[in-house]
């Protein structure tokens, strides 16, 4: 499975084109706090939301921790979608997850 740091995501999102981040965490969690560049849609939905992933693209996947997000990862990398996992979730990301641009 292909992971990437929160800093390398960082770097990606202020250096790169726009770059596909997906949240997989519950709506509960997203309250706290988001990546704004980042679209939410719960891990449960997944499954349900497959058509919305292009195989030709390269998704960031994000939760709290990297648990859930590495299931995602394998779960999307079986369906054919390129997909990378955050190392250490919004818990690594820190206080700059409602503003990207401070850091």
């Amino acid at each position: 499975m292909e992971t990437i740091s929160v800093d390398e995501l960082k770097s990606k999102i202020l250096n790169s084109n726009p770059i596909q981040i997906i949240d997989v965490r519950t709506d509960e969690e997203t309250a706290m706090g988001v990546i704004p560049e980042a679209e939410t849609i719960p891990m449960d939905q997944i499954p349900d939301n497959l058509n919305h992933f292009n195989s030709n693209d390269t998704y960031y996947i994000i939760c709290k921790a990297g648990g859930r997000s590495a299931q995602v990862v394998q779960y999307l990398e079986r369906s054919g979608v390129h997909a990378v996992n955050v190392e250490g979730g919004m818990d690594a990301w820190g206080d700059e997850a409602l503003d990207i641009r401070s850091i």
